[in-house]
């Protein structure tokens, strides 16, 4: 009689599958040696189940994991296109190849969630069925196929958009030249439906326009580049379609719709160089015949072409990854599109190259087969997909890759010197526990150099990438930031790491020697040992000896948030000043003194001590029970920094038709010190 590892040696040999060398009885059994149960740890990274011993556990994942790949992944996706990458990207060559390939992910997809749970007993049975010459049971073989520097920019007059890459702008709900302030308002119970501009003229400022033209669509951030705003938009009443709409705002009391794109799938991110607006979005193919689209406002929508069609070697779902080019200089210019049967979810782009990454879970409590026998806990493990693409007229599709574990924010990525360096968190199998992991990737997105498994049972929070320098923080119940030199990319080494309290969401370098994180505090809670987020953080890493990095200062503001701690755009950078302002709200704790408010903080860091230059409490941005309002973002004009915010007053709603309308801007000012 065979054994599991005859048998599913049998069924890769069938099915012209290679499987890994590293899976051979011998190999699998001497990693089992010794190893005892861990603790129970349920990671956010996925489900966990239950198993007997780590001999029986890592059998039935194996065999598992062997039938998927013999029976579901067995079939090629179309042709290999001329690209390097360590998961190839493949270009189809007719419609049906495209609509098979959407079919068997929605088959994979399918089986899984058949077979794949923890209450899916008929996957034991299938497993016997399968082991006894019953194919029909199992799948069916024919069934499927981060930067050098962060900047605000802006001249002295005003502020620009914080962004990763100077030259690359990034869209935001709240932009400013030197006249004008324009805002992404909510209203209709908090649904962004308008865009307002107001003159900045401190206390006298005026809103002297809106737009609210495309009332049917879920605005989400924009841009202003000279005398075009751009607004990117969801539309939720038909099927997924993201918007690029261009408005001349020569007048801006006047501005004038000019045209606007369309692309299939929900919004995921942009850019914009110079005239050149890049914009990604992610489409659910729920049926093999469903094929994204782009059109112009009001026209016919028009399948992307067969020839500008791909997937990824292993496509997990059906979705489609939509990326486009768009010429806004005199309207909404489509210049190229691509799809791409993969999933899109963040965006890092630089000047040459646009990196679409997502999340891909690898769901390992296949059956109930594993849940019989055990003791020991597997989680879901998570990998994340990237697709690189160039950014020329014919924004071509480069290559494409999976590394382990799951990206935190576009600043986990960074390219440098032809290389993209990627930060992940994964699980560690045979503990557990969440681990940390940095990749470097050549050109066609082949790893060519890493270090893997720092920081177990932490996860990442913020990366920085300096030239040759990755800085890296981690948090379970401390913050370490750890020193990566990249100097040679095929060997990185952690040369340092410094701990403190709390964690840092962002890390901005102040000069050479010098990087800033702001964050979160936290504090044990009352008289346990529960850690909880309270407050914001500021902190400065002394790194001139990268052996032996060091705090230099930190500054703590308990019962404080700030939009800064989870959106890096909210940070307010002035060069000529050479500060930082972000807005905060503080409210009172159950001990605390009963008193709410909300403004800005602006400090200056100087030889890496933060000098608190003015905490700018304001009075219109009042925070109590009946007219809650807070500072959502700042920027500056010349002297004068401009909050503004949500305002909901209650009290307002005088019927049932108004019960949503309460949200209103509420504006304030403040000179700088």
């Amino acid at each position: 009689m065979k054994n599991d590892f005859d048998f599913i040696k049998e069924k890769f040999d069938t099915d012209g599958v290679k499987a890994p060398d590293s899976i051979t009885e011998n190999t699998v059994f001497a990693q089992l040696d010794g190893v005892k149960p861990v603790k129970v740890k349920k990671s956010k990274k996925g489900m966990v189940i239950g198993i007997t011993s780590a001999a029986a556990a890592s059998v039935a994942v194996i065999t598992a994991g062997a039938f998927i790949a013999a029976n579901v992944l067995s079939q090629p996706i179309g042709t290999p296109v001329a690209i390097s990458g360590t998961a190839k990207l493949m270009q189809f060559n007719t419609r049906d190849e495209i609509r098979q390939a959407v079919g068997d992910a929605i088959q994979f997809q399918n089986n899984l969630n058949n077979y794949g749970v923890i209450d899916g007993g008929d996957w034991y049975e299938a497993l016997d069925g399968a082991a006894a010459g019953n194919s029909e049971k199992v799948f069916s073989a024919e069934s499927a196929v981060g930067s050098a520097s962060g900047s605000s920019g802006g001249s002295s007059s005003h502020n620009s958009t914080y962004v990763q890459h100077t030259g690359v702008d990034e869209a935001d709900n709240i932009k400013t030249d030197s006249e004008y302030i324009y805002y992404l308002s909510p209203t209709s119970n908090g649904m962004r439906h308008q865009i307002q501009i107001y003159r900045a003229a401190q206390k006298d400022t005026e809103l002297v326009s809106e737009i609210t033209e495309l009332n049917d669509n879920n605005f989400r951030e924009f841009y202003v580049n000279g005398d075009r705003l751009v607004i990117l938009s969801q539309n939720y009443y038909r099927d997924s379609v993201t918007e690029a709409a261009v408005y001349d705002i020569t007048d801006r009391s006047a501005p004038k719709l000019m045209d606007s794109f369309l692309q299939s799938g929900s919004y995921v991110s942009s850019r914009m160089i110079d005239d050149t607006l890049y914009m990604v979005s992610d489409y659910y193919a729920n049926r093999e015949d469903y094929m994204p689209s782009t059109y112009y406002r009001n026209a016919t929508p028009d399948e992307v072409p067969v020839s500008c069609t791909y997937s990824v070697e292993t496509p997990a779902n059906s979705n489609f990854l939509v990326v486009s080019s768009v010429d806004t200089k005199d309207g909404a210019k489509a210049l190229s599109t691509k799809s791409i049967l993969g999933s899109a979810e963040d965006v890092y782009c630089n000047q040459d190259y646009l990196y679409v990454t997502a999340s891909e879970y690898e769901a390992q409590d296949y059956s109930n087969v594993i849940n019989r026998f055990a003791s020991l806990y597997k989680p879901t493990t998570v990998k994340t997909q990237i697709v690189k693409f160039s950014l020329n007229d014919s924004l071509d599709a480069v290559a494409s890759c999976y590394v382990n574990g799951q990206v935190n924010n576009q600043y986990s990525l960074d390219e440098h010197n032809g290389n993209l360096r990627v930060a992940t968190t994964s699980i560690n199998e045979l503990t557990d526990y969440d681990v940390n992991n940095l990749y470097v990737l050549d050109s066609g997105l082949n790893q060519i150099g890493a270090v893997e498994g720092f920081a177990e049972n932490e996860s990442i929070k913020a990366v920085r990438y300096m030239g040759d320098t990755a800085y890296v923080i981690t948090y379970e119940q401390t913050d370490p930031l750890f020193v990566i030199d990249l100097t040679n990319p095929s060997d990185p080494q952690i040369l340092g790491e410094v701990k403190i309290s709390g964690f840092s969401t962002m890390l901005v370098p102040v000069d050479e020697n010098t990087v800033l994180g702001i964050g979160y505090n936290t504090d044990e809670y009352y008289y346990t040992d529960m850690e909880v987020q309270d407050g914001i953080k500021i902190v400065t890493f002394d790194v001139t000896d990268k052996t032996n990095p060091q705090v230099k200062d930190t500054k703590v503001f308990k019962n404080y948030n700030s939009a800064v701690q989870y959106n890096p755009k909210a940070l307010l950078v002035n060069p000529e000043r050479n500060d930082y302002t972000i807005p905060f709200a503080y409210y009172s704790g159950y001990y605390s003194d009963g008193n709410s408010y909300s403004g800005v903080i602006n400090f200056k860091v100087t030889d890496g001590k933060i000098d608190i230059v003015d905490e700018y409490r304001s009075d219109v941005f009042a925070t109590n029970d009946s007219d809650g309002t807070e500072v959502d973002r700042c920027v500056y004009i010349g002297n004068t920094i401009y909050m503004l915010g949500e305002k909901w007053n209650y009290g307002s709603v005088d019927s049932i038709e108004n019960a949503y309308d309460i949200y209103r801007t509420a504006i304030d000012c403040v000179e700088y010190k």
